[in-house]
């Protein structure tokens, strides 16, 4: 079965499709049309089933990734063996880019949600082209600082927000990153379970829960099983600035 998904992949995602891909996206946007298909000829499609990692926490980071399709979470494991999400990882987006900044060793694993498609691109030939095109380094660059500033306000949340502060504050910015405007109010572009809201906000599955149910009942948002559309977005980002309605 692997073996077959391996051949599906390669054959959805040639050379000429990787190119009008690495096209699309928009922190490569205004890199000349050679290098973009050097970066094409450069990477491997890799197809990777469900629960699978693409890389564990510790491996050697020697290649970088970027989502193709499908949906992956970034995770780490505490010393108490406790698995916390990092970061969700959208199709277009880079996964895995620490040996671009020297780090020998993944800080964290990517494990697929879902039967998923990633194109690997070789740390060390990818870093060489840095030299001979600058807009390449600047575009993963952009990418990083972005990443880092997520990072600092995540880790503000966790230090000074309470609790339903933290969870407003993570819809909301998936919102701003996937959200899709419709009649009913902002849809999430991302399936998200209560586990993974719960660990994106440093809280418990059941506090998550109990939160994102007492919104649904006061129209504030309304909550699926994996799927969240915020109908009150001013109401929840008075609820992220901690203003006690």
């Amino acid at each position: 079965m692997i073996a077959s998904s391996l051949l599906q992949a390669r054959r959805h995602w040639d050379e000429a499709e990787r190119s009008r891909f690495f096209a699309k996206l928009a922190f490569f946007r205004g890199l000349s049309p050679g290098l973009l298909e050097h970066l094409a000829a450069l990477s491997r499609p890799r197809s990777v089933l469900r629960g699978e990692a693409i890389f564990l926490e510790g491996d050697p980071s020697n290649t970088v990734h970027l989502l193709a399709s499908g949906r992956v979470k970034l995770v780490h494991e505490t010393e108490a063996g406790r698995e916390v999400i990092i970061r969700l990882i959208r199709p277009g987006e880079i996964i895995g880019a620490a040996g671009i900044w020297g780090e020998p060793r993944y800080p964290a694993s990517a494990l697929a949600q879902e039967d998923s498609v990633v194109l690997c691109l070789p740390t060390a030939e990818l870093s060489a082209l840095f030299d001979r095109h600058p807009s390449l380094a600047l575009a993963i660059i952009r990418v990083l600082s972005t990443r880092l500033r997520d990072a600092e306000r995540r880790i503000c949340d966790l230090q000074t927000a309470q609790v339903e502060q933290r969870i407003a504050n993570t819809l909301l910015r998936q919102a701003q990153k996937t959200g899709l405007r419709t009649t009913r109010g902002i849809e999430l572009g991302i399936r998200l379970t209560r586990q993974d809201l719960a660990e994106l906000s440093g809280t418990t599955l059941s506090t998550a829960s109990r939160t994102l149910s007492g919104w649904h009942q006061r129209g504030i948002v309304a909550a699926g099983r994996e799927r969240v559309t915020i109908l009150q977005p001013q109401t929840l980002a008075t609820i992220a600035e901690g203003v006690v309605e």
